[in-house]
């Protein structure tokens, strides 16, 4: 089947979706994009290397070649944005390889795709290596300190007699929460580990097989998830009806009600400065406003879920903005770093 060669002669390039089939709100973004009569080329790092053929050359210090998926080809040359967006992984045929042997061609296929995208000269959200930098929760909240943004005093290590200490040390008591995703999946069952009140007494030597994270708790007026699109903030009220919501939202959505909130300019400030210190075009912001009206920061995810808060506030059109990023990035609600283009960045992103 002869595949049909996708260019942007006298248009800016297409954007390169990197997403799961299944993923609903990269399907709005595409829509999206598609009113602006954008060319998009979407596929799976899950496709590779059996959907998906990579040629790709280095000439100078500019990658060039072409992408083939599924009858489509696009020139690495002609894409102008790549889309990150809870990619799968590549899947590879392990018959007649060990264990071992197929984890390895799984880490040479992830490095060869992932590292010949994200080297492209054109604009990443967000680049992986930025995203992954966001994502150590030890840095994030120093860095949103030193950025002028409340964090709750927060212990992280295995050892009991300490954490014991910092939790009776809290005169409002303490939390216990996940450093990484709070879903856990074993095959067929899943599980979810949600913040959830942590007493001293609670804390035993079985504390010392992996790494916690305590928090002192802060007490809640509300909570706010913040969406932040290249320079535009999209933030929304989230409003909590049960004890299990009160300690963490996302264990029981049905008791959760919204509003629009307006942003202090010192969050504002501050938000941008750890944005630009991670050179990130996106981020997903969870925090707790007080009844004092103080807003601490509690997690910031690069490609953190807003689809359903979209669902609930429709003026929020976070997926418009993204898609208007992705087709203009050198707007002034785009410009963040060196999510530009190499030539045209003058900064010191995700």
């Amino acid at each position: 089947m002869v595949g049909t060669t996708v260019t942007q002669t006298g248009r800016p390039g297409s954007v390169c979706v990197v997403t799961e089939d299944t993923n609903t709100t990269a399907d709005r973004i595409v829509l999206e994009l598609a009113k602006l009569d954008v060319s998009v080329v979407r596929f799976d790092l899950a496709d590779f290397p059996h959907h998906l053929v990579l040629d790709a050359a280095l000439h100078g210090s500019r990658w060039g070649g072409t992408l083939r998926s599924r009858g489509r080809t696009v020139a690495l040359e002609d894409i102008g944005a790549v889309l990150w967006w809870h990619p799968g992984k590549p899947q590879i045929a392990s018959d007649g390889l060990s264990d071992i042997q197929a984890e390895w061609v799984r880490k040479e296929a992830a490095a060869g795709l992932i590292g010949v995208l994200a080297a492209l000269d054109c604009f990443q959200f967000s680049h992986p290596p930025a995203a992954l930098a966001a994502q150590l929760k030890a840095d994030t909240l120093a860095r949103a300190a030193l950025c002028g943004v409340r964090v709750p005093e927060t212990w992280i290590g295995n050892s009991p007699i300490p954490a014991r200490e910092f939790v009776t040390g809290s005169p409002s008591g303490a939390v216990c929460k996940s450093l990484v995703s709070p879903a856990i999946a074993d095959g067929l069952y899943s599980s979810s580990f949600y913040t959830s009140r942590v007493e001293a007494a609670e804390i035993d030597g079985s504390i010392a097989g992996s790494a916690h994270q305590l928090q002192h708790a802060v007490e809640k007026a509300y909570e706010v998830r913040l969406v932040v699109v290249g320079r535009e903030m999209f933030a929304a009220g989230i409003h909590t009806h049960s004890a299990a919501a009160r300690q963490d939202f996302r264990s029981d959505y049905q008791a959760l009600s919204y509003s629009h909130v307006d942003i202090p300019d010192s969050v504002r400030d501050g938000i941008t400065k750890i944005l630009d210190h991670y050179r990130l075009v996106y981020a997903a912001i969870d925090l707790i406003v007080d009844p004092d009206n103080q807003w601490w920061l509690l997690d910031l995810n690069p490609a953190g879920n807003y689809d359903w808060l979209q669902k609930e506030l429709p003026e929020l059109a976070i997926s418009a903005a993204i898609a208007r990023l992705l087709a203009d990035p050198h707007t002034p609600a785009g410009i963040c770093g060196s999510a530009l283009p190499k030539e045209e960045n003058h900064a010191d992103r995700t």
